[in-house]
């Protein structure tokens, strides 16, 4: 489905800060507050500048979906490439609202709206969602990887 290796500056600064720091303040653990959410285009991964889903012209059903700590498998400490999947399936409503759009990235955000993008990867392939559609990211499928 989609790897992201792309941290955005913010988050980069903030774990930069809370391990080199001791600034606990600066970042604070999102636990139970990450989202999954869709983009049809990115300008810039790394500064987190996306164009989500539009609720009001593309998909009223649109929202960015919660995965709770538990829904996310990390990788052994051991291994070279450190990475986190999803654990469960992540599926958004189905479409409605009128216009087909094309979903082209996933990311990670630390609120239900708003908020900071975390991480921003690019869908292995495009997908043209029509009304009725319902986008899924099947368990496994979604991979966070820090190199």
């Amino acid at each position: 489905m989609a790897t992201s290796n792309a941290a955005t500056t913010y988050l980069e600064h903030r774990l930069l800060n809370f391990l080199f720091k001791n600034n606990a303040i600066s970042f604070a653990s999102p636990g139970n507050s990450i989202y999954v959410g869709l983009a049809t285009a990115v300008s810039n991964a790394e500064a987190g500048t996306l164009t989500e889903v539009n609720t009001s012209t593309q998909d009223s059903n649109y929202a960015r979906q919660q995965v709770n700590a538990a829904g996310w498998t990390l990788a052994s400490s051991s291994t070279d490439q450190q990475t986190v999947v999803n654990a469960a399936n992540v599926e958004f409503a189905a479409s409605s609202g009128g216009a087909t759009y094309t979903v082209t990235h996933a990311f990670i955000a630390d609120a239900a709206t708003s908020g900071n993008i975390l991480f921003v990867g690019a869908l292995d392939a495009s997908k043209a969602i029509a009304s009725g559609d319902i986008f899924r990211i099947n368990a496994g499928n979604l991979t966070i990887e820090l190199k």
